[in-house]
């Protein structure tokens, strides 16, 4: 018995909407973060001269302040891809360091970029306290003297 064409046109349909799942499944998931100044507000900045709000104005806020020195400014960004259940990939990151003097006025910029990156190893120990352990009946039943009213 040959099948009707109505059932030949709904397997072509399902057949073609599983191809079409299968290929996109294949696209990787990009995410961006942060932000970089465009190029042309880049060339208004005019090292030796500007201060942080004329910077500030013409770029936007930064990113992050370094922790140590707040005469140090980061505008970052960073893209990534992920590949289905993969690790992401890090395929392309910047960071313009601005450098300005205690007067507030902008000294030199850097870039870093992708290649400038170090992995950092997180340590596994702890950090010892002073004092004692209590047992389980010692923290339950160690405030019972507190709740009392004092006269």
């Amino acid at each position: 018995m040959k099948p009707s064409n109505g059932w030949q046109h709904f397997c072509g349909l399902v057949f073609g909407a599983s191809a079409l799942l299968t290929l996109s499944a294949c696209e990787p998931k990009v995410e961006v973060r942060g932000h970089l100044p465009l190029e042309s507000k880049l060339a208004e900045i005019d090292i030796g001269k500007d201060n942080k709000n004329e910077v500030a104005r013409l770029i936007g806020t930064p990113s992050t302040v370094s922790t140590f020195d707040d005469n140090v400014w980061y505008y970052m960004s960073r893209r990534t891809e992920r590949w289905a259940f993969l690790e992401p990939e890090v395929v392309d990151h910047r960071v313009l360091a601005f450098y300005f003097d205690d007067a507030g006025v902008l000294q030199y910029t850097q870039t870093y970029t992708k290649d400038d990156l170090r992995e950092v190893e997180l340590s596994e120990r702890e950090t010892p306290t002073s004092g004692r352990e209590f047992s389980i009946l010692e923290q339950l039943f160690g405030n019972v003297n507190s709740f009392r009213g004092t006269n």
